[in-house]
């Protein structure tokens, strides 16, 4: 079914956590502070070096967001509008709109995932764990980069502090 010009903004239901099939017992706790512990550290040298070696989990550094995030700030910053299409298609469209034009604002490369969370249904992650040491950003760079994502999206995402994730694909596979 295509939705109409006028739906396109309607309320995304929230997830109810005691109906996510991610249940909190399940839910693995993910470093909490950007320097992460050692069992987390992905080790280029050895991994090139070792045959035995193997990759830590991969984790997410950024912030949790909901479809309705995405569409709130389609809407706030009047993103272009999809062309007729059903409706799980037209939030995929204004999440990718979103998507640019947040990479755009912070000239970064900027990417969402879907993490292992109860909380969120996705995570725009500035870095990932395996590829931290290449592309972290200076103090200041960084900081301009995490204003520039609070400014943009504001509400619940400019209370946030940036944290880890999991992926959800790891847990799936």
């Amino acid at each position: 079914m295509d939705t109409f010009d006028e739906d396109i903004y309607k309320p995304c239901p929230r997830p109810i956590p005691v109906s996510n099939w991610i249940k909190p017992e399940e839910h693995l706790k993910c470093p909490t502070e950007k320097t992460l512990p050692e069992e987390y550290r992905f080790n280029v040298r050895r991994w090139r070096l070792e045959p035995g070696y193997i990759k830590p989990r991969q984790l997410f550094y950024g912030f949790g967001v909901d479809i309705q995030d995405f569409l709130d700030y389609h809407q706030r910053h009047q993103l272009p509008r999809p062309p007729p299409m059903d409706q799980a298609s037209m939030w995929h469209y204004m999440m990718d709109k979103v998507m640019d034009d947040l990479r755009t604002h912070c000239r970064f490369d900027l990417q969402h995932i879907l993490p292992f969370t109860p909380k969120y249904d996705y995570a725009i992650a500035l870095y990932n764990s395996h590829h931290l040491s290449v592309t972290e950003l200076e103090d200041d760079e960084e900081e301009d980069v995490i204003r520039t994502i609070k400014e943009r999206f504001g509400g619940p995402i400019a209370a946030q502090k940036p944290q880890w994730f999991f992926l959800l694909m790891d847990f799936t596979h």
